[in-house]
């Protein structure tokens, strides 16, 4: 059975699409340039010419309509003003005849001096009328002053439409009483004038005047251009005139009196908005489809190079889509396709076959710390030394943004892809350097090997990968074989994984307290918050298992949250108590931590004095850049930072000067059996003197005997915690407990 194509076949394939597909252009059409001149060139043309049409001729109609929407919004706007210029005289008016004053001088002492001092004077000399005249209910004048001169006769002798304004006004008198007015437009033998009129009546409880006696205060204002014009310019309108005949080309608007007659036309110049606007527009467009009508030309031009183009971009996509763009290794797909060519192309025909993922470890901190310039230098130096180790006959890719790929096919391909991933994990302990840096990072090796065809490639490269998550689950920088067992404790962890975020959904874990004790003051100062899951669904849960699944899941931060929102709402409340909360390293991971804790002591108005977060060596050891700038991130929030379980794995005294601490806390280990090892003895005096020189606390954890609390005393140790003190112990325990006061350092 012969092999796949290689990679010579896939890239002439596009070509020879290319070449078919002319040779059936030519038979429809005659020629490629005919058959482009009528079904590309032409139609596009038309389609060209008939959008300009229409998006000219859109314009043209926005532009009228604009035109009318504004015109209709001018005549509106200036009938309002003239309105507004009666119904202000109006107000003017009912506010002259509501006076008391008034009622007296017109009524009860007729005073012609008084009318003439008052209404008389303010039509000669004020802007707000320019006629004032009282009459009978007849319209009689018997009093009449503007600024022309006095006035006398018959209301009706001077206005327009009099008789109608008396009756208007005499049937709103007996509609809403004296307080009615009446206001029109009328004509006068000098024009148009606004004319209202108001019972005189008083504002101080006098009874409705009799018909027969009503006087009735006229006020009249002249509306010429120059009252328009104050008005239009006072409310942004075009400037209106009155004329007795419309010019072409001007709106204009009916004046009409008391008696619905015309009187009067005003005229204004439209302001037609929308030509501009179209001028404007047009002028746009019209420089847009040229260049879209020359982007067309050009286009056009170019659909002959895009056949040719389009042979290249196959190739291309061909290789992108093989290749890492990066190292230039094989990505994925193109390690599948490479181990797809040495497998027998027979269904069911097998070979041996052997593949080792490999991990970087670190590669994340290195483009998060350095940038990704950086990382992806990292990569092609790690990728070019690492082919010098290998040989032709093993197959060499990058499947992923930290992984890469050795794989190899035959006989002692097992043995082979082993022997170099073993080489490889020796050679990850040396520095790499990249420009002027020298990083170092680490390698987890996953390998799977097995008789497999063709189909069974992606399995075996899950197997491998499977193999490499157990690798760094399990501390990493080592090789793991694949192995069924990896899959049943995957699948255990999945399990209980779901199990604890069930477990927080339903609140089934709680906090126990185990005290911390001041050794001088005899009193306890504070505790630490230890996470329980005994109200488990399947029964209880010790610490030791599910906090480790968490941090493999990414469940700890919510269970870290958990612990600390817990910890700050029960302990907050008991005066000064100090709570210590532990941390792992992948909640240190999180930049906004320090933001989230603060917000929680705000919430709950708890100083962050009185929070003291526990930090582990192992993060130190892992990533200690990242692990400074959060430690000092928190202490700049004032709140506490212990070093955690000092004496295990890595400790190192000089941890403490290159870390901002607060205090050190002894583990178990140092701290058992003290007084009869006299070695361990020195070394816990030694750590506590240089502890205290540099300003911090040191607290002994586990001491579970008194002889180990005397010895740790004697060497200078203030706080204590451990069974000999006080056990773990429920909210409620721990209050009772500070309620008594009782003496737990009868050592």
């Amino acid at each position: 059975m012969p092999d796949l194509p290689d990679a010579a076949d896939h890239i002439e394939a596009p070509a020879a699409r290319g070449r078919g597909l002319r040779r059936r252009l030519r038979a429809a059409t005659g020629t490629p340039l005919r058959s482009f001149a009528f079904w590309v060139a032409l139609p596009t043309i038309i389609v060209y010419t008939v959008v300009c049409a229409l998006i000219f001729l859109v314009m043209h109609l926005m532009s009228e309509e604009m035109n009318a929407i504004d015109a209709d919004r001018g005549h509106k706007a200036i009938a309002a003003a003239i309105e507004s210029i009666v119904v202000g005289l109006g107000e003017s008016a009912a506010d002259e005849a509501t006076w008391t004053e008034a009622y007296i001088n017109t009524y009860i002492q007729p005073n012609p001096a008084w009318l003439d001092g008052t209404w008389g004077a303010t039509a000669r000399i004020s802007d707000t009328y320019d006629a004032a005249l009282l009459t009978d209910r007849e319209g009689t004048i018997t009093f009449g002053e503007s600024s022309r001169g006095a006035i006398s006769g018959t209301l009706a002798d001077s206005y327009s439409g009099a008789d109608i304004l008396l009756k208007e006004l005499d049937a709103a008198v007996a509609r809403v009483g004296d307080d009615a007015t009446v206001a029109h437009l009328t004509r006068t033998a000098n024009g148009v004038t606004a004319l209202t009129g108001a019972v005189v009546h008083g504002n101080t409880g006098q009874a409705s005047v009799p018909r027969e006696q009503r006087r009735i205060l006229w006020l009249a204002k002249r509306v010429d251009d120059k009252l328009l014009h104050e008005v239009a310019l006072r409310f942004q309108l075009p400037l209106p005139r009155l004329v007795d005949q419309v010019e072409p080309g001007h709106d204009s608007m009916v004046l009409t009196g008391a008696d619905g007659a015309e009187i009067a036309r005003i005229v204004w110049q439209p302001r037609h908005p929308g030509d501009p606007a179209f001028a404007h527009a047009a002028g746009m467009a019209a420089v847009v489809m040229l260049i879209i009508g020359a982007l067309i030309v050009v286009v056009l031009a170019a659909f002959w190079s895009s056949i040719k183009s389009r042979t290249q971009a196959d190739a291309r996509d061909w290789e992108n889509a093989r290749y890492d763009a990066v190292t230039g290794l094989p990505n994925a797909f193109g390690l599948t396709e490479s181990l797809k060519t040495l497998l027998p192309g027979r269904r069911g025909a097998k070979q041996p076959t052997a593949v080792a993922v490999i991990g970087i470890d670190g590669f994340l901190d290195v483009m998060d710390f350095y940038g990704r310039e950086a990382g992806d230098r990292l990569f092609v130096t790690l990728a070019d030394l690492i082919e010098v180790e290998i040989g032709s006959d093993v197959l060499f890719a990058r499947s992923g943004a930290t992984h890469l790929v050795l794989a190899a096919v035959g006989e002692n391909s097992a043995n082979r892809i082993r022997g170099l991933a073993a080489r490889l994990l020796t050679f990850a302990n040396r520095a790499v350097t990249v420009d002027n840096l020298q990083l170092r990072v680490g390698f987890s090796i996953g390998v799977a090997d097995g008789e497999v065809d063709r189909s069974g490639i992606a399995e075996l490269i899950r197997k491998a990968e499977t193999a490499l998550a157990r690798a760094r689950e399990t501390g990493g920088r080592q090789l793991v074989d694949y192995d069924p067992a990896i899959e049943d404790e995957r699948r255990q962890r999945i399990e209980l994984q779901a199990d604890i975020r069930r477990g927080l959904d339903a609140g089934e874990f709680d906090l126990e307290y185990q005290p911390i004790i001041d050794f001088g003051t005899r009193s306890i100062v504070g505790v630490e918050a230890l996470m329980r899951w005994t109200r488990r669904l399947g029964g209880p849960m010790s610490p030791s298992v599910f906090i480790p699944a968490a941090e493999r899941s990414g469940l700890i931060d919510d269970l870290g949250m958990f612990a600390l929102r817990r910890s700050v709402e029960e302990i907050g409340p008991l005066a000064n108590l100090k709570v210590s909360v532990n941390v792992s390293g992948m909640q240190l991971r999180n930049p906004t931590l320090a933001t989230t804790i603060m917000a929680v002591l705000d919430e709950w108005q708890m100083p962050a004095s009185r929070l003291q977060l526990e930090v582990t060596e192992s993060f130190l050891v892992a990533q200690p850049e990242r692990a400074k700038r959060i430690i000092e991130a928190l202490r700049d929030k004032g709140i506490l930072i212990a070093l955690d379980d000092f004496g295990t794995g890595y400790s190192s005294i000089g941890y403490l000067r290159q870390f901002a601490f607060d205090r050190v806390k002894l583990d178990r280990s140092l701290v058992a059996d003290i007084d009869k090892d006299a070695v361990q003895s020195a070394l816990v005096e030694s750590t506590m003197v240089y502890a205290f020189a540099m300003g911090l606390g040191v607290t002994a954890e586990g001491v579970e005997r008194k002889e180990e609390a005397s010895t740790l005393a004697r060497l200078g140790c203030r706080e204590f915690q451990g069974y000999f003190f006080a056990k773990p112990m429920p909210l409620a325990a721990l209050t009772k407990l500070l309620d008594e006061q009782q003496d737990l350092l009868a050592v």
